[in-house]
């Protein structure tokens, strides 16, 4: 597959996923109360969800407008299953465990699965950077997060 078309392709699968998740942020689970109502439960996830849609069309249109040639890179199966097990465990953990719990194990996880060499800083980081990100969001911008269904 030439370069041109994986950008093409990979943008409008990705702009796909965008559209959908957002769409799924209308469901009735979440509060949609947009003028009156606690929106925070659906308000970051649509803006970041915005930013991958523009990002995954501006893919598109290179892809599009590219002239290039280039021949893709071989995809290493093995670690693609691997961060995508990986990722799917997260986010299944996180619905049942919650955000606090499963978020550490996640982040290392998928830095296991990506190949990260260091592992006493890969754990340090997936200790730190999801408590940062929770404290940041959830206590300053109030954000909820998945508090889990088990706990």
């Amino acid at each position: 597959m030439q370069q041109k078309n994986a950008d093409m392709l990979y943008g409008a699968v990705l702009a796909g996923m965008a559209c959908a998740m957002f769409a799924h942020t209308f469901s009735p689970i979440y509060q949609n109360e947009f003028l009156f109502g606690d929106v925070s439960t659906v308000f970051f996830p649509r803006v970041l969800l915005g930013i991958i849609f523009v990002l995954s069309m501006m893919l598109v249109v290179k892809g599009k407008l590219s002239t290039s040639d280039a021949i893709l890179t071989q995809i290493n199966v093995k670690r693609v299953l691997l961060t995508g097990g990986a990722t799917l465990i997260t986010v299944v953990g996180v619905w049942y465990l919650g955000y606090l719990v499963m978020m550490p194990v996640g982040v290392f996880l998928i830095g296991l699965a990506l190949g990260y060499p260091n592992l006493v800083i890969l754990g340090i980081t997936s200790l730190i950077s999801p408590l940062v990100v929770w404290v940041i969001l959830a206590k300053f911008a109030q954000v909820s997060f998945a508090p889990g269904t088990l706990l």
